[in-house]
């Protein structure tokens, strides 16, 4: 009988293991972020910007809902447009990524704005930036605050 016992606690444990190792498998990201770019920006700056390219990698539209940072007070998506032959910018409050679709975020275009440093940010210094998506998943992804010539960007912020 202890024999037996102790047989069936060993089965009884094996499975639970193999259980808790299937559970802890992590799925895809729903969302992939590559090409991110945080250009320098001068120390007096109040704003800097993120670009990047987000990929869908799920069968679902994904929602950004909201997106923060350590190192900067708010961080907000933006969308510049010619209107009327001026640039106009607007805050999105979400961005919607279509299943399977890439969207590129980049100069003249959707982009991220991180609002208000917390401390100067030079060359090098890690940027990490959380994103939340209305399912209730987090991504979160670091980077370098980087040496870019943005020529084209706009300098009104």
């Amino acid at each position: 009988m202890k024999k037996l016992l102790s047989r069936l606690f060993i089965l009884i444990m094996a499975t639970n293991l193999s259980i808790a190792t299937a559970a802890a498998k992590p799925d895809s990201p729903a969302l992939s972020f590559e090409k991110i770019i945080v250009p320098e920006a001068p120390p007096v700056a109040s704003v800097m910007i993120a670009y990047m390219t987000i990929k869908n990698n799920s069968n679902k539209k994904q929602t950004i809902t909201h997106i923060m940072s350590p190192q900067f007070e708010r961080v907000e998506i933006h969308k510049m447009s010619m209107a009327n032959g001026m640039m106009d910018m607007k805050q999105m409050k979400t961005l919607s990524i279509k299943p399977e679709q890439t969207i590129v975020l980049e100069t003249g275009g959707l982009h991220v704005m991180l609002i208000k440093p917390i401390q100067v940010l030079k060359l090098d210094d890690n940027v990490e930036i959380t994103f939340t998506l209305s399912s209730g998943e987090i991504a979160t992804i670091n980077t370098q605050v980087s040496n870019v010539d943005l020529t084209n960007s706009h300098h009104h912020h």
